[in-house]
């Protein structure tokens, strides 16, 4: 075979005589430098394959780096631009690169994979530089990085996120990212085993509790003595009164006083969040009376869709009801005089179940739109109220009250 024989290899010199002396293998468009050299001393690296056409030799190069270790280098033909990797498993490396699905994902942003899209595989060669241990694939590609100093590398030194800052718009997708990432509950568990036993210093927890998204700064007055203490939580805020984070934002919410104390939020630093805002959790809810014409029994509701559900009839029925001719008091609506309660709106947590609640004595109903708020009008626990329905009693609460879901 003579010379004019060879197709056209580089457009680099110092490689092209080396080239035209090994030998060259038609099938695959390969020039196999060294079969028996695997590590390169010279001041001027000389890869041991050279794959001139990769997109030609998809299937070959694979199986022939079947389970080898080394280095390896895509070079554009036209401007030479060059990446540089490695792998314990070069034949994994390389089906990855030309599966198009893995190169096109948006979360792998390399360089490399870019320029493989733009340009194409034909417009790249791709020499496998040397095969060496797993021991010493680092030290040896950083040797090849500062021989060759790559433009697709954005990483500079091997094995190693050194150098590398990121954007701001970077950061700002990065962060957006994490806080919308689903994490497993295993996982969840995991690392808090992991900090079972940790201590950390004030100046570290106080950092913890400024950077809590869900934190509530909260006021708490003495009525007394109008004197206002300030705290960065619910939880700092519950552990001065000797209370539960759960109970002070009861407090809170509702609006109750609590051994002399009143609760407000504290908006001097300009967060509201989400947890506890009651547009999220809890909706005001116009309360109204239902009143029949005929026994003159009144029933409380807390909410027009609560009393249409009573009436049986559609909200949008009522509504039109009690916008409409409702205001007169002269009609009514099977047989029910429809009026609104005035200056009460009551906070509602719309995933509470509602409890009706009749005095026997008075005969009076009224319907509570959650546990909680049913068991502060009757001065008891949450609990006892969930303990008498868990288990499914009939006699009248306390010898008193009629009690059921609604």
């Amino acid at each position: 075979m003579t010379q004019k024989d060879y197709p056209s290899v580089s457009t680099e010199n110092r490689y092209k005589s080396i080239l035209l002396n090994r030998p060259y293998c038609p099938l695959i468009s390969t020039y196999a430098l060294d079969s028996k050299r695997t590590m390169s001393t010279s001041s001027e690296p000389v890869p041991v394959i050279v794959y001139i056409n990769p997109d030609k030799d998809k299937e070959l190069i694979v199986d022939a780096n079947k389970g080898r270790a080394g280095i390896y280098r895509w070079v554009h033909k036209v401007s030479g631009k060059s990446y540089i990797g490695s792998s314990i498993k070069l034949n994994i490396r390389f089906r990855q690169y030309f599966n198009y699905n893995h190169i096109s994902y948006p979360k792998r942003n390399m360089p490399i994979y870019k320029a493989l899209l733009k340009y194409g595989y034909a417009e790249f060669r791709l020499e496998i530089l040397e095969y060496c241990s797993t021991e010493k694939l680092i030290q040896r590609e950083q040797f090849y990085f500062d021989n060759f100093n790559p433009e697709y590398n954005i990483l500079k030194v091997a094995g190693s996120p050194s150098g590398y800052r990121h954007s701001e718009a970077s950061k700002t997708l990065i962060g957006l990212a994490s806080k919308n990432r689903y994490v497993a509950e295993s996982t969840r568990d995991l690392r808090r085993e992991a900090l079972i036993g940790k201590v950390f210093c004030e100046e570290r927890l106080e950092k913890m509790r400024m950077s809590n998204l869900l934190r509530q700064p909260v006021i708490i007055t003495n009525s007394e003595t109008g004197e206002k203490q300030a705290f960065s939580s619910l939880t700092d805020a519950g552990a001065y009164l000797g209370i539960s984070r759960v109970s002070v934002r009861k407090y809170l919410l509702s609006d109750i006083p609590y051994n002399g104390y009143t609760f407000s939020k504290d908006l001097s630093n300009g967060k509201e969040t989400a947890v506890l805002s009651p547009t999220s959790i809890y909706t005001k809810q116009q309360a109204i009376l239902l009143t029949n014409s005929i026994t003159g029994i009144s029933k409380e509701f807390s909410s027009i869709t609560e009393a249409a559900e009573y009436l049986n009839v559609s909200r949008g029925r009522l509504w039109y009801f009690f916008s409409k001719t409702a205001s007169t008091g002269s009609e009514t609506l099977k047989g029910y005089i429809i009026t609104k309660i005035e200056g009460t709106q009551v906070k509602v947590n719309k995933k509470a179940k509602s409890i009706e609640v009749t005095d026997i004595d008075t005969n009076k109903v009224t319907i509570y739109p959650s546990f909680t708020l049913a068991a502060e009008a009757l001065g008891v626990p949450t609990a006892s109220l969930s303990g008498y329905f868990a288990k499914k009693r009939t006699k009248p609460y306390k010898n008193k009250y009629l009690l059921s879901l609604v």
